[in-house]
């Protein structure tokens, strides 16, 4: 199933092919695609071997394509190289595999100078389920079979090596080059779901790969003494309670107006510790940082209470019924989050106050102009699009004071 980006591009050069007297006899042999930049790299071609290619540097030619002169066109250039620089298949004719494996078994790998490229090919190959056997039912054809030199995994194959069991997992999003693969110390912890290790390994030469890790991590060197694993979590604890302090926690710490830097610190330290601990920390799918912004998101609520009662923080009302629940800006707007109390009609309304400001000494809250609320939710909702640079569409309740 191709995504929608990939089907539309697709979609676009099949009409252009259509349209065009010179090319309607041509059909995509395959696209390639940038998964960072997502630019596309497409071949048609027709049955008289004649080619032509759209890629990010023929889109300013007329039509937006160039010829491919058949003396020029080979696998190594075309497809491996691009496989090599971490482009994607996202669409491949059965028959261009089959031309591709037949190339593989004639050239591989004295006369192919893109191995890696051949590799990721291979793994594509493996991944999808593109075997002699699914070609031959194809094409008809008796396809040579290469899979002699895939020197990877598939997902979920596993191997064992000096009796741990390692098992391929997912690619690592943050690096698309390479893929996780779970360790497990013997056949009881496999079958029980117990991995000792989560590690990301390149996917070209994979077995290898694995067995090399093995023998660094595992077998070559001594067990990581207890001081040396705290001496890690004290440092990737100091790094998240940097990170929380000057940038994840920064806007509610301000928000409180707390100076004392010492009181600070020790509770970012307090929460860096709770991350530690926690499941989001140990998922290596994705960066610590990613990980500790959701675990922060799902925990904010909590984490600020243990902030205001760490600093004895208690809560004003002002005029008599109103509560500030949060504050910030949009440009040099200041914006405020008000809880008001309405005991007559024995309910509460929430206020985006705009232009808010603060007379300590009556104890009064006031503002420019405000959106009024029935219910939190979409109060909560409206304060964050402020602040986030946007605008709050017309309301009945645009009151100020």
């Amino acid at each position: 199933m191709l995504n929608k980006v990939i089907e539309q591009r697709k979609r676009e050069i099949e009409n252009f092919l259509k349209d065009n007297e010179e090319h309607q006899d041509k059909h995509i042999d395959y696209i390639l695609v940038d998964p960072e930049t997502k630019e596309t790299y497409v071949l048609a071609s027709d049955e008289n071997e004649e080619a032509i290619e759209f890629t990010p540097f023929t889109k300013n030619n007329d039509g937006g394509y160039s010829n491919v002169p058949e003396w020029d066109f080979n696998f190594d250039y075309y497809i491996y190289n691009l496989l090599d620089e971490g482009k994607q298949i996202a669409y491949m004719t059965d028959n261009v595999h089959y031309s591709i494996w037949n190339s593989i078994h004639e050239l591989y790998p004295t006369d192919i100078e893109y191995k890696d490229g051949v590799q990721n090919y291979l793994q594509y190959c493996v991944d999808n389920k593109i075997t002699k056997e699914y070609l031959d039912d194809k094409t008809g054809f008796d396809t040579p079979d290469i899979m002699q030199y895939f020197e990877g995994l598939a997902v979920n194959e596993r191997i064992e090596y000096k009796g741990y069991i390692i098992e391929v997992d997912d690619t690592n999003y943050d690096n698309q080059k390479e893929v996780l693969v779970n360790v497990y110390e013997n056949q009881q912890d496999y079958a029980d779901g117990k991995s000792i290790d989560i590690v990301s390994l390149n996917k070209i030469g994979l077995k290898q790969n694995i067995k090399d890790y093995i023998d660094e991590s595992y077998i070559n060197t001594n067990t990581v003494t207890i001081s040396q694993w705290q001496y890690e979590r004290d440092s990737e604890k100091s790094y998240f309670a940097f990170v929380l302090g000057y940038d994840l926690l920064h806007n509610m710490i301000n928000k409180y107006g707390v100076l004392e830097c010492d009181t600070n610190y020790d509770f970012c330290d307090y929460v860096a510790n709770q991350f530690l601990d926690s499941e989001e920390y140990h998922n290596e799918k994705y960066s610590s940082y990613e990980m500790l912004q959701e675990w922060l998101s799902k925990n904010k609520d909590k984490i600020e209470k243990e902030y205001k009662d760490t600093i004895g923080f208690e809560e004003k009302i002002y005029n008599n019924n109103l509560r500030i629940i949060d504050t910030g800006f949009r440009k040099d707007e200041s914006i405020a989050l008000v809880e008001k109390d309405v005991p007559s009609m024995n309910r509460k309304e929430y206020i985006v106050a705009f232009n808010y400001t603060i007379d300590e000494e009556k104890n009064n809250l006031s503002w420019g102009y405000g959106r009024y609320y029935y219910d939190k939710k979409s109060g909560q909702e409206a304060y964050k699009k402020v602040i986030n640079g946007g605008n709050l569409a017309f309301h009945t309740r645009d009151e100020s004071r």
